[in-house]
């Protein structure tokens, strides 16, 4: 049945499974494909605040029209005039006290034909409005300050203002969130991991800045993060994170929990699928360091069969090939190897330069011709995609299973 699971996940949507260059590792699916509020601004060729009017309904109920009276063209080209009041093409109900300042209405929009269209839109308090200002002000290349306004925010009182910080820290790359700690302040965060009401989405995120920090009595902020059994979802949900800021400012007891979490068959999927994100943020972050323990994790990964399959294609990728006896002997040690299994050995065989690879791609092409030519196939198609120009393609996954 697992098997089944992991097949799915991966037929549903591969960036889930693997890491990328594009997001933190330990922030979920749904933030990385939302866009920030200075995504939203450089995107659109038109930002305008102003207020709602006049909503109207067409007369068949579908659809219908508002006024938005502008108030202040936060974005808008010079050569583009546009006037006082517009109607939008959208039935907006309008606030019950459009004088007030706290009734704003924010657009962001583009130029189709000559003519302006609605991206999207949304309330916008005075707090929000100087928000956004003040993020867009900061240079785009410049993601330590980018990043230090972003956590700055995570306390404001306006929702849409701590929910857009976040998002921030939330699609930042591991790298990049690495170069800025030191504006991560450690007892904001402290503070956060251990208040009951801090958000679920955001624990693990927090866990992982605060191990950034490096400070060994802050290991007692993780054990007691880990120390309820069966954890609870706001902490299993969230265990990848979890580790990785236990494993930085307690190396030896964080390798401990996390080998004995891949070791144990009765430990929860999605949690041992958490710790393999760890290893992969250690990996990315920490690099020959932490080589040989994430080693030492991947051959218990490879021997035990189930989770197989991404330890290889991490290895593979990562062109780490100590393991690769291990690898080979999958077809002989595992019985009934599923097919995502054998492909992942082969695919890693071809990638391999040792000659044991070299080897074991001859036999097979004696025995099973037909699965060599599928996986060559696929990984020639895969290694296109992924060498093409970034703005022709989707970040890079796992090839096809």
């Amino acid at each position: 049945m697992r098997w089944i699971a992991l097949a799915s996940l991966l037929a549903c949507g591969w960036c889930w499974i693997l890491p990328t260059l594009y997001a933190c590792t330990f922030c979920s699916g749904a933030l990385r494909n939302r866009q920030t509020l200075r995504e939203q601004y450089h995107d659109a060729a038109v930002v305008l605040l102003g207020v709602l009017k006049q909503p109207r309904l067409n007369s068949n109920g579908i659809g219908g029209t508002t006024e938005f009276h502008i108030r202040q063209r936060l974005k808008c080209p010079a050569a583009q005039q546009l006037p006082d009041v517009m109607i939008l093409p959208r039935y907006l109900p309008s606030t019950s006290d459009p004088s007030s300042p706290t009734a704003e209405f924010l657009i962001f929009g583009t130029w189709t034909d000559g003519k302006f269209d609605l991206i999207s839109g949304m309330s916008a308090t005075p707090t929000l409005v100087e928000y956004l200002r003040a993020a867009v002000a900061i240079p785009g290349h410049d993601r330590v300050r980018q990043l230090a306004y972003a956590f700055r925010m995570l306390d404001s009182t306006d929702p849409a203002v701590a929910a857009d910080a976040f998002l921030t820290l939330g699609k930042a790359s591991d790298t990049e969130l690495v170069e800025a700690r030191s504006v991560f302040e450690p007892q904001r965060l402290r503070r956060w991991l251990r208040d009951p009401q801090t958000p679920e989405e955001r624990i693990g995120v927090l866990a992982m800045l605060l191990g950034l920090h490096r400070h060994p009595d802050d290991a007692a902020v993780f054990t007691a993060l880990l120390s309820e059994s069966p954890r609870p979802e706001r902490i299993s949900s969230n265990l990848g994170g979890i580790l990785a800021g236990y494993l930085l400012v307690h190396p030896e007891a964080g390798w401990r929990t996390i080998e004995q979490l891949l070791a144990e068959g009765t430990v929860p999927f999605n949690e041992r699928l958490a710790a393999i994100g760890t290893l992969r943020f250690m990996q990315a972050t920490r690099g020959d360091d932490a080589r040989p323990a994430i080693l030492r994790c991947y051959r218990t990964l490879i021997r035990q069969g189930e989770l197989a399959d991404l330890a290889i294609e991490d290895l593979r990728q990562w062109g780490w090939w100590d393991l690769t006896a291990d690898v080979l002997s999958i077809p002989r040690t595992v019985a009934n190897p599923p097919p995502i299994l054998r492909r992942g050995v082969v695919r890693y065989a071809l990638s391999c330069p040792q000659p044991e690879a070299r080897q074991y791609l001859t036999r097979l092409r004696q025995t099973d011709p037909q699965l060599l030519a599928s996986v060559e196939e696929s990984l020639a198609i895969y290694e296109t995609i992924r060498t093409a120009p970034r703005n022709q393609q989707r970040p890079a996954t796992t090839p096809p299973p």
